[in-house]
């Protein structure tokens, strides 16, 4: 059988990740640097990270034999950079805002954080060498990630990039998982005998994130989203799903309540893939360690963002 590569890649382009720019200078000074999105910790003890550099990279060789090199995150308003270094083109660097390090590699302005590496080990793998760096000094700002999935920029705070990403033009449910002291507020619709998550757009109706703010607040009820927890695609209603998680506030309008985790009825919520998120939720709420999930209503990947 033979191996098709055009599908290999789409497979791999279901992963969820970030976006950085890998930065170093030349012997004279040039600051050189390139889009990577083939980057991972490695190791805490000692704090280590790698990097993929193709062998069609231009700057393979300055790369393996640079003595410091630096990982910029970026952030999700930095699209234009990331297509920017993208590219074979000289004099990057003049077109973007960018400092010197500590270790005299350069420092996008307003990345996400920035991670400053000691040239630690390479090792050749395939058409690619595998850059490892012993990370001797980092910085981190707030903000949103720039994220890469199924060959599209999306952004976690932008719903219409995250429906774009999943090819889907229909209809798109947003809502809120809203957490206060480990329960999760539901409407309890008594009549029916079913617990509802707060949303919008179920009803075809038009939907974002402003749209559900405004919604339940017109009832009483205040939502502060956080971050998107979880986008997929579910088939049984033709929509694509957006939850993102909320704090919770006391003051909260009649007919809805906190449920404590261990006292949730699941039997109660007729969505079995908000069971399925729910519970994922409560594990991961319980860890303190959460990661955004994209796929279907069923099966996905999820990504912890730190």
């Amino acid at each position: 059988m033979k191996f098709d590569t055009l599908e290999y890649r789409k497979a791999l382009g279901k992963f969820v990740t970030g976006v950085t720019i890998i930065t170093t200078c030349e012997k004279d000074g040039t600051p050189r640097g390139f889009t990577a999105n083939s980057f991972t910790s490695v190791s805490l003890e000692p704090p280590l990270i790698l990097i993929c550099i193709g062998d069609f990279n231009e700057g393979l060789e300055l790369f393996k034999n640079s003595e410091y090199f630096a990982v910029n995150i970026l952030n999700e308003a930095q699209v234009d950079i990331s297509n920017l270094f993208a590219k074979p083109l000289k004099n990057k660097f003049e077109e973007i805002e960018w400092s010197n390090s500590k270790f005299g590699v350069p420092i996008i302005k307003g990345a996400l954080a920035w991670l400053e590496c000691k040239n630690f080990d390479q090792k050749r793998s395939g058409d690619h060498l595998i850059l490892i760096g012993n990370v001797k000094n980092f910085h981190n700002e707030g903000g949103y990630p720039l994220a890469y999935y199924n060959g599209n920029y999306i952004s976690f705070n932008n719903e219409t990039s995250l429906v774009n990403a999943m090819e889907k033009d229909s209809k798109t449910i947003i809502g809120a998982i809203i957490e206060k002291n480990n329960s999760i507020l539901f409407f309890d619709d008594s009549k029916n005998n079913i617990l509802k998550l707060p949303v919008i757009g179920e009803n075809g109706e038009p939907s974002n994130t402003t749209k559900l703010v405004n919604k339940y607040s017109n009832i009483g009820l205040k939502i502060s989203l956080d971050f998107v927890y979880s986008v997929y695609e579910d088939k049984r209603l033709d929509a694509v799903c957006i939850y993102y998680r909320s704090k919770g506030y006391e003051t909260i309008p009649k007919g809805y309540k906190y449920v404590k985790f261990n006292d949730i009825n699941w039997e109660k919520i007729k969505d079995k893939a908000l069971v399925i998120m729910l519970k994922r939720y409560i594990e991961e709420a319980n860890q303190g360690d959460f990661a955004v999930y994209m796929g279907n209503e069923t099966t996905g990947l999820t990504q912890t963002l730190k």
